[in-house]
């Protein structure tokens, strides 16, 4: 006997309602294991989109040498030593990093005051490249940013970031085209700049690196270098790393081994650890998750079991009157398929719901920001979804459909 869809279903609620306490309760293991997967999974999109946005504020292919202080003595040079990198030492990547796509160096003028007429503040100052815009990914908002021609015939010009333009002139006042003293010397503003999710970026001044060193008594001296390297792999770019700074500890005197001498960041590498350990994250998460639903899953199959055990005579006497094993065998995977779906789905729309309301209550931090979910999450539970009632009804299923039709009806 084969019931037609409608009245099959209308005969699964019906058994489900007389056993709602005990549906009820199986049900909310099925919830919570699909609300705790997508938490877990939207928190871990959370960390992903902060350590993401992190990264984005300068070139992710970017990889900076910071002048350092020797951590062990070398060559008779004592230990706490200073290394000075200079115009040199710039030339000499600029040759050798072949690789490289975008080089600059910079002189960290410090802090001085910077006056607009009555306004005055203390702002960083940097002596820069043009090819550094590039590698901070400065947006200029108005004006230009510095160029070859600055730096050939060092100019007294500047990019000033929007927060230290804010401070130093009335709101409406044309900044470009205006001069403010920086220390002790005159500039003319250029350009306005600024970084998305940078705030401290937009209070720093850019002026050309030749005249930072002339003006502000650098000499030759640079205290960054830096360069990105468009699509070279990590492991091209760690060697070509090496060999830089090998070259810069032979010129310096100070030892390979000593990292403190020359301080390397790879932005490079540094991003596809974090990609790495990222994908190992998601990865665990939905273990954790899987394991949380199959516990409910065990749970759905355990009351079909029981309920295959409580409709033995009525199973039976559909088998007595014609209906087919496989009949039998839909009947009961409909019925587990019904209690996971539905349950299932509660914990996805709440677990949605939870994660929209932490992203409009929770402030975003530097490496926690927007923990959603995709539309990929979605079907991917959906697919676990239904998976989870067919693997839960499936086994209780072919017990019913072995059910002997004679032996059946004598049960009381």
């Amino acid at each position: 006997m084969t019931l037609p869809g409608l009245d099959r279903w209308r005969e699964i609620l019906e058994v489900l309602w007389r056993r709602k306490l005990r549906t009820l309760l199986t049900a909310l293991s099925v919830s919570w294991g699909i609300f705790m997967l997508v938490i877990l999974l939207g928190a871990g999109n959370g960390l992903s989109n902060g350590a993401e946005a992190e990264f984005s504020r300068d070139a992710t292919n970017a990889v900076w040498l910071n002048a350092g202080r020797l951590a062990k003595p070398f060559e008779g040079q004592p230990i706490g030593k200073q290394v000075h990198l200079n115009m040199d030492d710039y030339r000499l990547m600029k040759d050798q990093m072949r690789i490289a796509d975008q080089r600059s160096g910079r002189f960290n003028v410090g802090s001085p005051q910077v006056t607009r007429g009555a306004r005055t503040g203390s702002f960083p100052v940097r002596g820069v490249h043009p090819q550094h815009q590039g590698i901070e990914k400065s947006i200029i908002v108005e004006g230009r940013y510095v160029n070859d021609e600055d730096v050939t015939e060092r100019r007294k010009v500047a990019v000033m970031g929007i927060k230290a333009r804010d401070a130093l002139f009335a709101p409406g006042e044309p900044a470009v085209g205006a001069s403010v003293r920086i220390g002790n010397a005159w500039f003319q503003v250029v350009g306005l700049s600024r970084e998305d999710d940078e705030e401290d970026e937009e209070q720093t001044i850019y002026i050309p690196i030749t005249t930072a060193q002339l003006v502000y008594a650098g000499g030759q001296e640079t205290h960054v270098l830096m360069f990105t390297v468009g699509d070279t792999p990590a492991a091209e770019t760690e060697q070509h790393v090496d060999d830089l700074k090998r070259q810069l500890a032979s010129r310096h005197h100070f030892a390979l081994d000593d990292k403190r001498a020359v301080m390397v960041w790879n932005r490079q590498e540094m991003s596809e650890r974090f990609s790495n350990l990222f994908r190992g994250i998601r990865s665990f998460i939905w273990i954790i998750g899987l394991g949380t639903i199959l516990a409910g899953v065990v749970g759905v199959s355990n009351i079909m079991l029981i309920s295959v055990q409580e409709r033995t005579r009525e199973i039976g006497v559909r088998k007595a009157v014609g209906a087919p094993p496989a009949t039998i065998v839909l009947m009961v995977v409909e019925e587990a398929l019904a209690i996971t779906m539905v349950s299932g789905y509660c914990g996805l729309v709440a677990g949605v719901a939870t994660l929209t309301l932490a992203q409009r209550v929770l402030p975003p931090t530097p490496f926690f920001r927007r923990p959603d979910v995709d539309l990929g999450v979605a079907l991917g539970a959906t697919a676990v979804l239904v998976i989870a009632g067919v693997v839960a009804g499936f086994f209780p299923a072919l017990r019913a459909a072995r059910i002997n039709p004679i032996a059946a009806l004598r049960v009381e």
